[in-house]
């Protein structure tokens, strides 16, 4: 018996097993929120995205040199300086400065109400891939854009969810918002330079793993270099050290489930199945962190947050698939 993916065509054995690392991925990701969110409790969001960063390429690396058979010296000398440009700057800016202000977001406002903010993310790629990729920005795109951001104000404005997230210690503040907005506008730019990165023609194309490891190369040494010159290298290294709270066990939790796993079944994802139909998939993260922010934070689900979610996802579904819906108009 046939069976039907988005576009309406019968999906292969191939594509089945792509969908189950998608699925995989925005459960890993919807998992890593929380935490990711401890951890920025007890660390602090530099010292735990700086060391995180570390962290996850050391994995990545070892990940790298097994999958794709090269050396570690191999990793630094084949890609070219155009991609170490834009994919570093990629990592710097989608990696470092993104989750910087992704973990604030994360600490402040708790995982349900930041969730929705990662929704923005598809609407920045959008905007930013037709300024620097001549990408087709139509009127569906721009009605996908307005029904997220609707969503998002729409969570953003209940007096439900404000109360329910400040009972189990969260705020709901003007930095908490801004630092949600301007994560995912960063996660979205970072993703557009990532696609310039993997090589136009007349360059030099790399494997997706191997364009991760010099995002999150770069990532790590921009996270380091900006500690030690705004003299936070050495108390951020003692934070860590120290086990500060106990924050180890979230940055190792969340490291592994976030840039190792989450990145790993995101790049397989797109291996099997088109980008746009991965996108889809990972998009219902925050429909996920709802239950499991219910399950693990006891926080009440309202009625308001859920349909703020669907419509946010729902603005995202629209904006991805938005040239297919544009002809069917």
């Amino acid at each position: 018996m046939s069976e039907v993916l988005f576009s309406g065509k019968e999906i292969t054995i191939v594509e089945h097993l792509g969908i189950l690392f998608a699925i995989c991925t925005t459960f890993c990701w919807s998992f890593g929120i929380f935490p990711f969110t401890e951890g920025a409790k007890r660390f602090g969001s530099a010292a735990l995205n700086q060391y995180r960063l570390f962290l996850a390429w050391i994995i990545i690396t070892i990940l790298a040199c097994l999958f794709l058979s090269k050396s570690p010296f191999q990793l630094f000398l084949e890609p070219s300086a155009y991609n170490f440009i834009y994919l570093g700057l990629s990592g710097f800016i989608g990696f470092t400065i993104g989750d910087f202000f992704t973990f604030n977001s994360f600490r402040l406002l708790g995982p349900k109400l930041s969730s929705v903010y990662t929704t923005i993310a598809p609407c920045s790629a959008l905007f930013f891939g037709y300024m620097f990729l001549d990408e087709e920005f139509n009127l569906t795109g721009i009605g996908g854009i307005l029904l997220t951001v609707s969503g998002v104000i729409w969570l953003t404005l209940s007096k439900k969810d404000t109360n329910a997230s400040i009972s189990k210690g969260y705020v709901h503040n003007t930095s908490g918002i801004l630092a949600g907005i301007a994560g995912a506008v960063c996660q979205g730019l970072g993703l557009v330079l990532s696609k310039v990165g993997f090589g136009e023609a007349g360059t030099q194309q790399i494997e997706a793993i191997h364009a991760v490891w010099i995002r999150l190369l770069f990532a790590f040494s921009a996270a380091m270099i900006l500690a030690f010159l705004m003299g936070k290298f050495k108390e951020n290294a003692r934070i860590v050290l120290k086990n500060q709270n106990g924050g180890i066990k979230y940055m190792l939790l969340g490291t592994f489930l976030g840039p190792v796993c989450g990145v790993t079944c995101s790049l397989l994802a797109i291996t099997h199945l088109k980008v746009a139909e991965a996108q889809t998939i990972f998009a219902l993260l925050p429909i996920l962190v709802l239950p499991l922010n219910y399950f693990i934070n006891k926080e009440k689900i309202t009625l308001n947050s859920v349909f703020a979610v669907l419509l946010a996802v729902s603005g995202v579904f629209v904006l991805i698939w938005r040239e297919e819906i544009q002809k069917w108009i």
